[in-house]
């Protein structure tokens, strides 16, 4: 018997959106002045894009230590441009979501930063993003999924969690949620059918 599901978590890139890492690098150091390089060197090579997803470091402290090391001037608008700019939205995926059951609470769930949180959520209105940062865990591990069910007043055996890839899936599995993968509109159309989400 397939059990009454009462919250829905997506992953958002790979899943909802299409996500240009360099397109992003690109966008970042022309508001800079510099090179994607450069920012690539201090936001993956000095670790700080990591820990900004950790939670480690917030917006303001990123930005902070960033502008340092590059001389610059980038700001949250400049971070949420360019976040927007390299995230293109699987239209007819997020079509699918227009269709669920009324009952049922959906939310984000992302490996990201609250810089980048905020550029999801400007792109998904009306749909709540829950970030690694702000739940102080990243994905796959176990606690993460029982942190953003209870965001969402769901326990776990009455959550379903969705995402492109199986690791993920499996830490959801692994925390008592029900958990599946979905690559595109087909695949995700698929899960939810089967849970009778639609």
């Amino acid at each position: 018997m397939i059990p009454m599901i009462h919250a829905l978590l997506l992953d958002f890139d790979g899943l909802l959106a299409d996500y240009d890492h360099p397109r992003h690098l690109q966008h970042l150091a022309q508001a800079a002045g510099c090179t994607p390089a450069m920012i690539d060197a201090q936001l993956r090579g000095a670790g700080l894009e990591l820990a900004h997803a950790r939670g480690e470091l917030d917006g303001d402290a990123l930005l902070q230590v960033l502008n340092a090391q590059l001389g610059s001037r980038l700001s949250a608008a400049d971070w949420l441009a360019a976040r927007t700019r390299a995230s293109t939205l699987r239209r007819d995926t997020l079509a699918l979501l227009q269709r669920l059951r009324p009952d049922v609470r959906v939310a984000v769930l992302t490996n990201n930063g609250a810089l980048s949180a905020a550029a999801i959520a400007a792109l998904l209105p009306g749909i709540e993003v829950l970030c690694s940062a702000t739940l102080g865990v990243r994905k796959p591990d176990p606690r993460i999924y029982l942190a953003a069910a209870e965001r969402l007043g769901s326990a776990p055996a009455r959550t379903l969690f969705i995402d492109h890839l199986f690791r993920n899936v499996q830490g959801a599995r692994s925390a008592g949620l029900h958990a599946d993968t979905a690559h595109h509109t087909q695949s995700l159309r698929r899960v939810l059918r089967r849970w009778h989400l639609l």
